[in-house]
C-alpha cells in the first residue's frame, strides 16, 4: 500500500519528464516519509544544491559545467520530492507552494549567475550582458507569474494554478499565441530544464544555454503579462464563472 501511495503522489499535470523524475525520486520519498523531514526542508535542501551547482558553473571549464549540471539535476529532483512528500504526508499548504516557487526561481538565479561568470571567463564581456538579461528576465518572470497565480487560483489553493492555467489556454486554443504557449509550456518547468541543461553541458554548449535563457526568460514575462490581461482579467474571469460548467 505504501509503495502504491508513493507511485500516486504525483500530479495530474505531470508530463513525461516529471513522471520520469518522480520515478527516480520514489525510493527517497518512501524513506523520507518515515522521518521527521518536512517538505519545506527539502525545498531548502534543493536550493542549497543549486547554489553548489552555480559555484561549479562559475569555474568556466567543461568538467565543472558537467558537475554543475549534474548537481542542478539533483536540485530538480529535490523539487519533485518536496511536492510528493507533502502530498504523501498530508502537509500541503499555500505557504509551502509559494516557498517551492521561490526556491525554484532562486535556483535559476544561482545557476544563471554562475554560468554568467563561467562564460565570461571563457568568452569575454559579451556574456556579462547575456547573463544580466537572463537574470533580469528571471526576476520579472517570477513577479508577473506570481501575479498570474494570484489571479488564476484561490489564495488558499495556489497549487491549483498550473491546472487552471493550462485549462485556460486550452479554452483559448483559437488564439495562436495561446495555442503555441500551450505546446511550449513544458519547457518552462524546472523538471524539464534539468535534462536539457545536462545534455548541453555534456556536449560543451553551456554558452548556448545562456542565450536561450536570456531570450526565454524575457519572452516568458512578456507573454505572461499578455495572458494576465487576456485570460485572467476581471471581465474574463466573470465570463468563466458563467460558463455551463460553472452554472452546473
Amino acid at each position: 500500500i505504501e509503495a502504491q501511495l508513493v507511485r500516486r503522489s504525483g500530479k495530474a499535470t505531470d508530463g513525461i519528464y516529471s513522471r520520469f523524475n518522480r520515478r527516480l525520486c520514489r525510493p527517497a520519498v518512501r524513506w523520507l516519509s518515515h522521518t521527521g523531514v518536512t517538505p519545506n526542508a527539502v525545498s531548502f535542501g534543493g536550493l542549497a544544491v543549486a547554489a553548489l551547482a552555480g559555484i561549479c558553473f562559475a569555474q568556466g571549464t567543461w568538467a565543472w559545467d558537467v558537475a554543475g549540471a549534474a548537481l542542478f539535476f539533483v536540485s530538480g529532483l529535490f523539487d519533485e520530492i518536496d511536492g510528493m512528500l507533502a502530498r504523501l504526508k498530508f502537509q500541503e499548504s499555500a505557504f509551502g507552494c509559494w516557498l517551492e516557487t521561490m526556491a525554484d526561481y532562486s535556483s535559476y538565479l544561482l545557476i544563471f549567475a554562475g554560468m554568467t561568470v563561467g562564460c565570461y571567463r571563457r568568452g569575454g564581456p559579451l556574456y556579462l550582458a547575456v547573463g544580466a538579461a537572463a537574470l533580469v528576465g528571471s526576476v520579472l518572470s517570477f513577479i508577473v507569474i506570481s501575479v498570474q497565480r494570484r489571479l488564476a487560483a484561490p489564495a488558499d489553493r495556489p497549487n491549483e494554478y498550473a491546472r487552471r492555467y493550462l485549462s485556460a489556454l486550452d479554452q483559448d486554443a483559437g488564439n495562436p499565441v495561446s495555442r503555441v504557449s500551450r505546446q511550449l509550456h513544458f519547457l518552462l518547468k524546472k523538471g524539464v530544464l534539468i535534462h536539457y541543461l545536462l545534455l548541453f553541458a555534456i556536449i560543451g554548449a553551456v554558452p548556448v544555454v545562456m542565450f536561450l535563457a536570456a531570450f526565454g526568460a524575457n519572452a516568458a514575462w512578456i507573454v505572461t503579462i499578455y495572458f494576465n490581461r487576456r485570460l485572467f482579467s476581471a471581465p474574463r474571469r466573470g465570463e468563466t464563472a458563467m460558463s455551463p460548467a460553472g452554472g452546473a
